[in-house]
């Protein structure tokens, strides 16, 4: 089996050096690291994981909350990308990925409890309910934390900015002449409270009417019934913002099976930014999210707080992107 003592001696350097390349500490000079990390490879060289962790006193382990309300799990196109994110960057800090849950094979465990028993360094928490007394438990206690799209004082967060990207969006959709602009927004969370916000800013400023209906994120049953009913009233607007591309997409589908054309007859738009977006014709209108710049991130937040524990928390917010697809056009008079 090869050691560190061993690569020490290929590469003319001590131990304690391979040992920092080898955990990524930050005080060892970039080639060096670079040199030795090649020599390792080369030599075929597996860390043990046990002795590391009991030499670092850490298990060099992040855990990953993520629960969303529709229950698509990694199927999720928006968090999906970001996860992978998460997972490339911890994966080249030198950390693994475990997922945490409320059960420890067959045992029922709070959060906070099944971070404890995986001695995980830090968690990242995504799509959850944030107003859950065991999420605020774990947020509330010493393992480092790291939110994505919600921000509090108790625990670090990187955040889209939502507000811009609905008042963009809006204001957009307002320059091409629209007047009647529906805005079917997600379940009430944070990032809905500043969507709706950013919208309710964009019609205000055109002296426009509001029209907000309540729906679902992420939920095909609730979009399809909202957008039918939308059809029903024979009140239809000029244009639909819907909560995120898949669900716009689903509008999409609903509007034209009852003979409404997209964009000739009413314009679609959409959030998140998602590569299902660009595969349809025409191309979705839509807001794009960074969700390189939020995984990596969340990701690299996590790690400098496991790391420099006495570090003060902070917000960090993404900036967004307006997509012009086709899906949207000026208004038909």
């Amino acid at each position: 089996m090869v050691t560190i003592y061993d690569i020490a001696k290929a590469c003319g350097c001590s131990s304690a050096t391979v040992s920092k390349a080898l955990n990524n500490y930050s005080d060892i000079n970039s080639k060096t690291k670079e040199r030795i990390l090649k020599t390792a490879a080369e030599m075929g060289f597996t860390p043990n994981t046990q002795a590391r962790a009991l030499s670092t006193k850490k298990t060099w382990t992040i855990g990953v909350l993520f629960q969303d309300e529709s229950n698509s799990g990694l199927t999720h196109y928006f968090f999906a990308q970001i996860l992978e994110a998460v997972k490339a960057q911890a994966e080249a800090s030198g950390y693994d990925l475990t997922f945490i849950s409320k059960k420890l094979g067959l045992k029922e465990t709070t959060y906070l409890e099944h971070c404890r028993m995986k001695k995980t360094d830090g968690v990242i928490i995504a799509c959850i309910d944030f107003n859950s007394p065991e999420v605020h438990e774990l947020m509330e206690s010493e393992i480092p934390v790291v939110t994505i799209d919600f921000s509090s004082a108790e625990v670090s967060s990187i955040v889209s900015d939502n507000f811009k990207g609905l008042n963009r969006l809006t204001h957009y959709l307002i320059e091409l002449g629209h007047r009647e602009i529906v805005y079917l927004h997600g379940h009430m969370t944070a990032v809905t409270t500043e969507r709706i916000n950013g919208y309710k800013e964009a019609m205000k400023r055109a002296s426009l009417t509001e029209r907000i209906i309540s729906s679902r994120y992420y939920d095909r049953s609730a979009t399809v019934k909202a957008t039918q009913e939308l059809i029903d009233s024979k009140d239809l607007p000029t244009a639909i913002i819907y909560p995120d591309d898949y669900d716009a997409l689903w509008g999409i589908k609903t509007l034209r099976e009852a003979g409404i054309r997209v964009p000739e007859d009413i314009s679609v738009a959409g959030f998140d930014g998602v590569e299902l977006g660009e595969m349809t014709h025409p191309r979705l209108t839509t807001v794009k999210q960074d969700t390189n710049g939020l995984g990596r991130g969340a990701a690299l937040e996590c790690i400098n707080l496991i790391e420099n524990k006495e570090i003060e928390r902070t917000k960090t917010t993404v900036g967004l992107e307006l997509v012009v697809g086709g899906t949207c056009q000026k208004p038909r008079i």
